[in-house]
């Protein structure tokens, strides 16, 4: 758990900048973080890790998914009549315990290329927030994060959603489980108590 806790510092900044706009993230009841799990493509947060692999193998059967670059931990969608332009989905899960914890997931253009500026990210983002208002409500807010820029985000239960440019190929999204990151984040402050406590 103490890797869990390391690899996921940064997460806990933006969780800190969110919650100063939202102070109901880590006071939300039981009931309502278990409202709302739901990702896409029939995966949901919580899922065990055999039943997301089981998913992708009947996906990649009925000729929905592949296997994206970068291997086994990449999987692509290709989005073919939802945009202007057809859209590489790419999006693999961060498992803890073997459930889906967060699922990072990346747009970009199939025909990007840095002298195509219609392509580029910045052009691809309010498309995706308008896509994703449709699907998961339109209540997103924006804050302004030191490094990464304008982020749009909502949180429906235990349910958060992400938004934001990565790059200038990619729009970036990230699902993660409030349950999940409030236990993450106790024990993260404990290790920083225990670590600055006084030893005899």
């Amino acid at each position: 758990m103490r890797s869990y806790i390391t690899i996921l510092f940064p997460l806990f900044i933006l969780v800190l900048l969110i919650q100063s706009c939202d102070s109901s993230i880590f006071t939300s009841s039981d009931n309502n973080l278990s409202k709302s799990d739901s990702l896409f493509l029939g995966f949901h947060l919580g899922m065990p890790q055999k039943d997301f692999f089981d998913l992708c193998t009947e996906l990649n059967k009925q000729q929905k998914i592949t296997q994206g670059p970068g291997g086994t931990t990449n999987v692509e969608y290709r989005i073919v009549d939802e945009y202007d332009s057809e859209i590489s989905m790419r999006f693999y899960p961060t498992f803890i315990e073997e459930k889906i914890f967060e699922m990072p997931v990346t747009y970009s253009y199939v025909a990007w290329a840095p002298w195509n500026r219609q392509y580029w990210a910045e052009k691809l983002l309010p498309k995706v927030l308008e896509r994703y208002k449709e699907i998961y409500g339109d209540d997103f807010k924006l804050i302004n994060h030191p490094t990464q820029g304008k982020v749009y985000y909502k949180i429906d239960g235990k349910r958060r959603i992400n938004l934001f440019i990565k790059d200038d190929q990619h729009v970036q999204a990230v699902f993660s489980d409030l349950r999940v990151e409030k236990r993450l984040k106790e024990e993260f402050e404990k290790s920083q108590t225990q670590e600055q406590a006084p030893t005899n």
